[in-house]
């Protein structure tokens, strides 16, 4: 690392971090802008290696833990750097220059010479020049391989599946116009086009009524049945899917789930794109193994949210992401999935493993079915019966990888097309979760949080001898990196060892003994945002300021308080009719005009979806999110990221005991576990290098206005 004299800046652009051997910064971002010469000089040898700090330092140091989190960060930065320029090629100071130049670092100079700024803009031009013949390329050798043989023409024939593909345009027609032009466009897009993702579907599975008319009745009659109360003991029914396609030859899907090679599947991944370029589809296409940089910069929090495909600025965001990116093989060669929704397309869900080249093997636990898909034998399904007025409404994913490890994801969004394009949503990807030793105990590798005991407890609720495997998984896998904690909600009266295990009960212990906030508590208001809106009773008290308010007002130093603001961000008519998904007659806010007209008090309490800083304000949140905030709107002292909207049915009530009636799934960030502080700071890093906490929507809120109203679904019948 060269270093010129005078300032501190290195010969690649870098500015020498001021702290110099006294930085103890984790934030990933510091290391991609600063150079730290001490660092870099014992990761050097180190880039492809497990990372180890040598007995004897020629520096500082009083704590040696703090400086492996800085060397394992680095050697990440250090390796994506070296791999991008021997992709560029020639004309890059290489890793191998800066091992032999950072020895000796000189003194400073004033400014970077004239011959340098020309080497870097000669350089960049390269590199643009050859990402472009890259480019072109791989457009060849993905044409060449789509050209069908006599022998695999067939496996290039798809039947029409244009439910995920194809959105109408609509402005401001009614809803029956709506359904209509739907209708009538997926009449015709059937006779015209090949889907190039689904499997083969048989022609009397097509349904005649409107699909999206199907969904907002979908969205609005079952996940909204949070609204009533009832419930009987659930179960479960399985469907494997496992039925093949008579004699005729395998489609390409089914085809790819037999790949059983990464190069193989590679293969029928290039062919897919081409039909999917050529037929002119819009669908966004990641490369794989790009994501590992982009989740170590995540760090401490690894809380994204979704790409925005009609808003270009969120597409280069570093806390922005796609499917696949999830799968992205750059953490990890998949061997097998678990999957947990409401509501599945298992087309759309298979597509997204093709597209990032991973193994399709999967178990699929679902609520709600979009697709009559004709499944390959690796992928199996089970629909969740629920009593009466329950809702399947979880969304987990887990994953085994080749080397034994799993990884555990926790999202807000549905498995289908919708919900990953125009909507904003949360993602937390856990760190990966390596396997125990065989002679460990089942109680080893627990979390700090205690995540491994109830993500486990959670799995075994659903009593399915399909689940047991992954019970194992959980078991042997090592969850001591985990730093947020597990809420979740299943159904049931519960009572004795259970009362305080689900739902806001789970939620108000965990904040009684670990968050920790000032005397002024009370002027920290509570904000809830979600996307859909349960019966919460005839007025505030019945049920938010009786059960919901104590909760999520738990602290460690308890005391007499009285109880802060609540502020609720839930979106008006305005802000629906300002999104992406109006103007594609798409929706995912299915709270009911009835349910609204009983509970009108809400309304004092409604502030509007803005979300100018994550560039998402026409990006309708279908996300849930809790927490509180300082009063100067710069520091939350926890935050919950779940599928549980504000209702009855998902957090739970006092009937009798603890009465939940719905399977729901969240996190919890509290700042002691994550940064060792009292709070997180939303607004910029703090002085310790700590990066600022990741919300959503904007501060402070913007309360609505005399003639807004909360939208509800009867919007599409003439409503306003």
């Amino acid at each position: 690392m060269n270093i010129h004299p005078g300032n501190c800046t290195s010969t690649d652009g870098k500015q020498v971090c001021p702290y110099k051997e006294k930085c103890y910064r984790r934030n990933p971002i510091h290391f991609t802008e600063m150079s730290h010469p001490h660092l870099e000089k014992l990761v050097m040898d180190q880039l492809d290696g497990t990372i180890t700090v040598p007995p004897r330092l020629d520096f500082e140091c009083s704590d040696r833990s703090t400086l492996l989190d800085q060397l394992k960060i680095l050697q990440m930065v250090l390796r994506k750097e070296r791999d991008r320029n021997d992709e560029i090629g020639t004309g890059q100071t290489s890793i191998e220059d800066k091992r032999n130049s950072i020895r000796n670092i000189p003194q400073f100079t004033n400014s970077i010479p004239q011959d340098l700024k020309d080497k870097i803009d000669r350089n960049k031009k390269i590199a643009v020049e050859r990402r472009e013949a890259k480019l072109r390329e791989m457009d060849k050798r993905a044409i060449s391989l789509s050209k069908p043989s006599t022998s695999d023409s067939s496996d290039l024939t798809m039947a029409t599946d244009s439910k995920s593909l194809i959105k109408d345009d609509v402005s401001n027609e009614t809803w029956s116009k709506l359904a209509d032009r739907i209708k009538k466009q997926k009449l015709e897009s059937r006779n015209e086009m090949t889907s190039t993702l689904g499997l083969k579907r048989n022609s009397e599975h097509f349904d005649q009524d409107s699909e999206s008319s199907k969904r907002f009745k979908n969205h609005q009659a079952i996940e909204n049945r949070s609204n009533k109360v009832g419930g009987q003991a659930g179960g479960a029914s399985t469907s494997n899917g496992n039925s093949q396609l008579g004699d005729q030859e395998p489609d390409l899907m089914t085809a790819y789930a037999g790949s059983t090679t990464s190069a193989l599947r590679n293969e029928m991944r290039l062919k897919v794109i081409e039909k999917i370029r050529s037929s002119g589809i819009k669908m966004s296409i990641v490369e794989p193994g790009e994501f590992a940089l982009k989740y170590a910069l995540s760090a401490p929090y690894h809380l994204f949210f979704t790409r925005v495909e009609d808003c270009k600025e969120t597409h280069d965001q570093q806390f922005s992401l796609t499917f696949p990116e999830i799968l992205d093989r750059s953490l990890g060669e998949i061997v097998s999935s678990l999957q947990i929704n409401f509501m599945l397309d298992a087309g759309w869900l298979c597509a997204q493993y093709l597209l990032a080249g991973q193994s399709s093997d999967m178990l699929i636990l679902y609520g709600e079915r979009e697709d009559q898909e004709k499944l390959p034998p690796n992928i199996k399904t089970i629909h969740i019966k629920m009593p009466t007025f329950g809702c399947h409404h979880s969304k987990l994913m887990v994953f085994k990888y080749r080397n034994n490890g799993i990884r555990v994801v926790v999202s807000t969004a549905n498995l289908y097309s919708d919900d990953w394009e125009n909507r904003t949503q949360g993602v937390w990807i856990s760190p990966h979760l390596p396997r125990l030793p065989d002679s460990a105990n089942t109680s080893d590798g627990e979390s700090p949080t205690g995540f491994k005991k109830d993500f486990e407890r959670y799995l075994q609720k659903y009593n399915l001898p399909d689940l047991t495997e992954w019970v194992q998984a959980i078991r042997k896998a090592d969850f001591s990196d985990v730093k947020v904690f597990f809420v979740a909600s299943v159904p049931g009266n519960h009572k004795d060892a259970e009362h305080n295990a689900w739902g806001h009960r789970k939620l108000s212990t965990i904040l009684s003994q670990h968050v920790t906030l000032p005397p002024n508590a009370p002027e920290w208001p509570i904000i809830a945002q979600c996307s859909s809106i349960g019966s919460l009773g005839p007025n505030y008290e019945s049920w938010l300021s009786k059960e919901i308010i104590p909760a999520m007002c738990r602290e460690k130093n308890q005391g007499l308080k009285s109880h802060p603001r609540f502020q609720f961000i839930y979106p008006s008519i305005n802000n629906y009719k300002n999104s992406f998904d109006m103007r594609k007659g798409a929706c995912c806010l299915p709270y009911g005009l009835t349910t609204h007209q009983k509970q009108q008090w809400l309304e004092s309490y409604l502030y509007q979806w803005k979300a100018s800083n994550t560039r998402r304000d026409r990006a309708i949140p279908h996300i849930k999110t809790y927490t509180r905030i300082s009063p100067d709107q710069t520091e939350i002292p926890w935050f919950v990221l779940t599928s549980a909207n504000l209702s009855k049915a998902a957090w739970g009530h006092k009937r009798g005991n603890h009465y939940i009636m719905s399977y729901e799934a969240g996190i919890i960030f509290v700042p002691k576990l994550v940064t060792g502080n009292t709070v997180f700071n939303i607004k910029r890093e703090t002085p310790d290098g700590t990066p600022r906490f990741p919300i959503p929507y904007d501060v402070p809120l913007t309360r609505y206005e005399a003639q807004d109203k909360p939208f509800v679904m009867e919007f599409f019948k003439g409503y306003e």
